[in-house]
């Protein structure tokens, strides 16, 4: 795992390849799960892999990751199947819109933020509870 160009504190996850924006919003929705999943050892593989002394990749492979996000992934599958096109499309969008901030953070980290929510917590963003 690397930085983008030298200007980041932190090391970008493998999979984002060099996208800060979607490696931030990866390491954000990790941070969601961490606080959602009560296992020890699912929180220490979160921390390794934000922190960079693990991969991502390797999360996928490691039975902590299954056994503590299966519950969740059939929960959140099942609340997204219940939705509506409209409130599907508007996750789309929401999305594009977090991405889109993220990038302009990144890019101009000076500048300031569209919304005044303040700061990067997805979890009340999501379709996932």
């Amino acid at each position: 795992m690397s930085g983008n160009d030298g200007n980041d504190k932190e090391p970008t996850l493998d999979i984002a390849r060099g996208d800060a924006a979607l490696s931030k919003h990866l390491k954000n929705s990790l941070g969601v799960l961490k606080d959602k999943v009560d296992d020890p050892q699912f929180k220490r593989l979160v921390d390794d892999i934000v922190s960079g002394r693990r991969s991502l990749r390797d999360m996928a492979s490691d039975p902590t990751f299954t056994r503590a996000l299966d519950p969740l992934v059939e929960q959140g599958a099942q609340t997204y199947r219940e939705l509506s096109d409209e409130d599907k499309e508007e996750l789309a969008r929401q999305g594009e819109e977090q991405f889109e901030q993220l990038r302009e953070d990144i890019e101009n980290p000076s500048a300031p933020r569209r919304s005044d929510d303040g700061d990067d917590d997805l979890s009340d963003r999501t379709w996932m509870r």
